[in-house]
C-alpha cells in the first residue's frame, strides 16, 4: 500500500485494522496505563493550557482517566466521551461522561453548538471513520470553536487503522490535516511538535536509551 497515494484519495482498506473485532469488547477491560511518559504528558498539558481559554465548555473525545487539563484552566464544564465506564469514572475533572463507540456510530450524542473546545488525545489513530467524526465535531462546536488533535507514536497496533500504521511518523501530521480538510468548515490554526527530548530518568523505558515520546498537535477553528 502506498501511503502517499492514500493521502490523496482514501480507500476502505485504509481504515481497516488487523483486529476489526468490536471496540466495545476490546475496551471493556480498563487500562490504567500511562500512554505517554511524564515529560510528554506535561507537554500535552502545556499545549492545552496555552490554547484553551478559561471557562470553556470542553469535550474530551475518546476520553480516559486523565484529560490532561490543568485545574487553573477552570473550565465551565468538561464532558467525556469514551468506551470504558471505570476509566471515565476515575477522571477527576469530568463534569459528565457518556459511553459511545465512534467507530460504530460517528454521530456524537450532543446538540449543535454545545462546546467551545473539543480535544482528542493520542486516539485519532483508532478512528475508522475519522472524516465523519471530524464533521460532527464541527457541528457540536460553536462558531469559532476549537478542535485540538494531539498524537504521538505509541498505539495499540492491532487497533490502529492501516493508513496510520503505514504512514511515516513525519507524515502523520499531513494525514490529520487531510482529515480536517476533508471534513470541511475548519481552518487550520496551528501545528506543534516536540520530539527528541531526553526521556525522564524515572520512566520504565529509560534504560533503553530512547528519547521521550514525541508530541504532535494540530488545531482547527470552526468557520461556519
Amino acid at each position: 500500500m502506498d501511503a502517499r497515494g492514500t493521502l490523496q484519495v482514501f480507500r476502505p482498506v485504509d481504515f481497516a485494522r488487523e483486529d476489526d473485532s468490536s471496540d466495545e469488547a476490546f475496551y471493556r477491560r480498563p487500562r490504567f496505563v500511562n500512554h505517554l511518559d511524564s515529560l510528554a504528558t506535561a507537554t500535552v498539558e502545556d499545549v492545552y493550557s496555552r490554547l484553551i481559554l478559561r471557562s470553556s465548555r470542553v469535550l474530551d473525545l475518546m476520553a480516559g482517566p486523565d484529560s490532561h487539563l490543568r485545574p487553573e484552566l477552570e473550565p465551565r464544564t468538561v464532558s467525556g466521551l469514551g468506551l470504558n465506564e471505570e476509566e471515565l469514572g476515575a477522571n477527576p475533572i469530568l463534569s459528565e461522561w457518556v459511553i459511545h463507540d465512534l467507530n460504530a456510530c460517528p454521530a456524537l450524542p450532543f446538540e449543535d453548538n454545545r462546546f467551545d473546545v473539543v480535544i482528542n488525545t493520542v486516539s485519532v489513530d483508532y478512528l475508522t471513520r475519522p472524516i465523519e467524526v471530524f464533521r460532527d465535531v464541527n457541528r457540536i462546536l460553536g462558531s469559532g470553536g476549537l478542535f485540538i488533535v494531539v498524537f504521538s507514536n505509541r498505539m495499540f497496533p492491532t487497533k490502529a487503522v492501516n493508513i496510520w500504521r503505514i504512514t511515516r511518523e513525519s507524515k502523520r501530521p499531513d494525514l490529520v490535516r487531510k482529515f480536517f480538510s476533508e471534513a470541511g468548515r475548519f481552518s487550520i490554526e496551528g501545528f506543534f511538535e516536540s520530539k527528541n527530548k531526553p526521556r525522564p530518568t524515572d520512566d520504565k523505558y529509560y534504560s533503553l536509551g530512547i528519547p521521550s515520546d514525541p508530541v504532535y498537535a494540530l488545531w482547527g477553528k470552526v468557520t461556519k
